[in-house]
């Protein structure tokens, strides 16, 4: 310590080594210590990483009050759904309001350091389930999103022909990870229950299972139920969380299991008795076995977890070697366990992922050295422009997530260290004294995050940032939880912090379902062009059934995106696909004429029946393509012609099967054949439907 005059007295050392924030001149001027102000707001010193727990005895407290709210704001929600449908413009503002009134008057309880453990934890399942009620009615009766149909198509197979690995053209690796599948067809087979049904109930316990697991797991590798609860507040955040990651898909099963796969392991850690751990030790080999089943990448991503976990834990000062050596055996059982299951089953993952991978990293590197444009951000692909509220509580969102890292990251690694007045970062002989290698693992996970919102800059990488960012928000609840316990909200019991921290995690949230579902969170009122769930409506519905019912189920047919979904499931027709037979036959659709490459490309497809949807005249699809997004089908500037779609009406070796008016059918069966001699009609299903619509009658566009 230096001073102008004299030297410095015990007290004032002591000071000065216990964080003093001002140092006093003998001329009586105070300076700020900027370095120590630093230290402080980063989290550098132990002293600024501590963090009070409640000790109020356990009870559900004010739990009951906050579920009855949660029941007040699904009303709201679901009045705002039903206005959506009738074409209302305040519908999908109030739709955002209703959610935020189911999460912040609980956000704010549970940063309040007086509510009890059992409190935390009620809040935490109240406000799940009233999450997924939110989810329940957005879409009440059916799937609608594009995913849910992937892997419903799935299920149908299983049901009918009663065994695994049947071949799906929609999605050809749904198949071959079968894991959510199964438990749902089997539910049905028990129950009677529709394939809707039993989704929905797998679903909501898987939902339930990841909140409870997340509360635990964060609870044990922070020693603070205060802090476990606020993580998952924010895990809430994740832009998955709302509505993807309940999505009928694999992911949506696979990251509860993944969170208890990490909740055992890190259970297996804290047994006091060696031998009372293998029973743990088992139970996590065979989750991490049934993960290596249900999703590709959620298993990879267990490995690189429990292998990190693993290298820390044997780096760890303290660690037995018994600890070590299972830690070493659980991250080989989840290296082993997706390996092997992808060379049992043949795994065209490779194929499927490393395309969409490398697009996005070309795009990447495009945008950083500056060689194309960017995808233009709250602009859809058909050029409508996101309000602006919903621009800047996004922006909002992403930058309280950022302002949360930048105090929380060093300051987790400070919090873990193991003696009580340790700090892992300062001095070097302390850089190996960690409480939990996990959570060593989780706040270096984060550093994924800013890497997920490169990529959702892009076109190809958007889906990858997704993915990446709701697996990163395991690392990124834990940092920013510990960040608003330990400086945010510190030692204070006012309801006033408490409220505007409860308002910051709201904005999160809400921001993260805005970046994810934006206006389109709700059902439209009228059809919209390629916009997935949008697009789902009763006249694509029926006429699929249709199919079913007059030519018979297993048909070759090729058409365009969201038709394709729905042929696949209520129709059980086959449809081609780019993903299954490297044959983009939405080519031969657009064309303007029926070529002989469009030809070849029918036939080599040994497609029977094309479907053309007129709707897809009247806009730009909601989602950039209209059919397997080849580089043709991303370069729309203008809708498609109605004269494309309509020139199988002048080959003679085609015949229009059914009409409705927007939806035609062309047998094109006959294409490439010995022509055969004409012979009298011979009736094999309902006659051609009509609604009174000539050829004439669509203007080119």
């Amino acid at each position: 310590m230096t001073v102008v005059k004299g030297q410095a007295s015990p007290g004032q050392q002591k000071a000065y080594q216990d964080g003093a924030y001002r140092h006093v001149y003998t001329g009586g001027v105070a300076i700020p210590r900027v370095d120590l102000w630093i230290a402080a707001f980063l989290g550098l010193r132990r002293q600024d990483s501590a963090v009070g727990d409640a000790a109020d005895p356990s009870s559900l407290g004010m739990s009951p009050v906050f579920a009855f709210l949660c029941s007040c704001a699904l009303i709201m929600a679901a009045l705002a759904a039903n206005a959506s449908r009738l074409g209302e413009g305040w519908a999908v503002p109030t739709f955002y309001c209703a959610i935020a009134a189911i999460f912040l008057p609980a956000a704010a309880r549970i940063i309040h350091p007086g509510a009890s453990r059992l409190e935390r934890l009620a809040l935490i399942m109240i406000v799940t389930s009233a999450l997924f009620v939110v989810r329940l009615i957005r879409a009440p009766v059916a799937f609608i999103d594009h995913d849910e149909f992937l892997h419903w198509a799935t299920v149908n197979d299983i049901l009918e022909a009663g065994r695994l690995f049947l071949p799906n053209p929609l999605l050809p690796v749904s198949p071959l990870y079968p894991g959510l599948e199964l438990i749902t067809s089997a539910l049905v087979n028990l129950s009677g229950l529709s394939v809707f049904a039993a989704g929905l109930i797998v679903l909501a316990a898987a939902r339930l299972m990841l909140m409870c697991a997340l509360f635990l797991l964060f609870e044990k590798i922070t020693g603070s139920a205060r802090i476990a609860s606020i993580a998952c507040l924010i895990y809430m955040g994740s832009s998955a969380f709302l509505l993807f990651d309940v999505h009928y898909s694999y992911e949506s099963l696979a990251i509860p299991m993944l969170a208890a796969v990490l909740l055992a392991s890190e259970s297996r850690r804290m047994e006091r008795s060696d031998a009372a751990g293998w029973s743990t030790v088992v139970a996590t080999m065979v989750l991490i076995v049934a993960l290596a089943v249900t999703h590709h990448l959620t298993s990879y991503f267990c490995m690189a977890l429990l292998c990190s976990t693993a290298v820390m834990e044997c780096l760890r000062q303290g660690a037995s070697s018994m600890q070590r050596q299972r830690a070493i055996l659980l991250a080989s059982i989840a290296v082993i366990a997706p390996i092997a299951w992808s060379k049992i089953v043949g795994n065209p993952t490779g194929s499927y992922i490393l395309p969409v991978l490398a697009g996005g990293i070309h795009e990447v590197v495009q945008l950083v050295s500056n060689s194309t444009a960017t995808r233009k951000l709250f602009v859809s692909d058909t050029g409508a422009l996101a309000p602006a509220w919903q621009r800047y509580l996004t922006m909002a969102g992403v930058a309280l997530i950022c302002l949360g890292l930048l105090t929380g990251f060093l300051r987790s690694l400070v919090f873990n260290g193991q003696p009580r007045n340790a700090s892992i970062l300062w001095p070097p002989t302390r850089w190996r004294l960690w409480r939990s290698s996990l959570l060593v693992v989780l706040v270096l996970v984060t550093l994924a995050y800013p890497v997920s919102i490169i990529f959702r800059l892009t076109r190809s990488g958007w889906e990858i940032g997704n993915r990446i960012g709701s697996l990163s928000f395991l690392g990124v609840a834990i940092v920013v939880a510990v960040a608003v316990a330990a400086f945010w909200h510190g030692t204070s019991r006012g309801w006033l912090r408490a409220a505007a921290l409860a308002a910051a995690a709201t904005t999160v949230l809400i921001g993260g379902v805005i970046s994810s579902e934006g206006p389109r969170i709700l059902v439209p009122a009228g059809y919209e062009v390629s916009a997935d769930s949008s697009s789902i409506e009763p006249m694509g519905i029926s006429a699929a059934k249709w199919t079913r019912e007059w030519l018979g189920g297993d048909q070759h047919f090729a058409t365009d995106r969201i038709n394709r979904l729905l042929l696949s499931t209520y129709g059980r027709q086959r449809v081609s696909t780019t993903l299954e037979s490297g044959q983009d036959t939405g080519m031969a659709i657009t064309a303007a004429d029926l070529g002989s490459m469009e030809r070849k490309l029918l036939i080599d497809s040994s497609v029977g029946f094309v479907m053309v949807d007129l709707r897809m005249t009247t806009g730009l699809p909601g989602v950039g393509v209209y059919f397997d997004g080849g580089a043709q089908d991303r370069n729309h500037t203008v809708p498609l012609q109605s004269s494309s779609l309509l020139k199988f009406n002048s080959e003679p070796d085609v015949d229009r099967t059914f009409d409705n008016g927007f939806m035609v059918i062309f047998d094109v069966g006959r294409l490439g054949k010995t022509r055969q001699p004409a012979a009298p009609p011979r009736r094999t299903g309902e006659p051609v439907q009509s609604l009174g619509r000539t050829d004439g009658d669509l203007d080119d566009r």
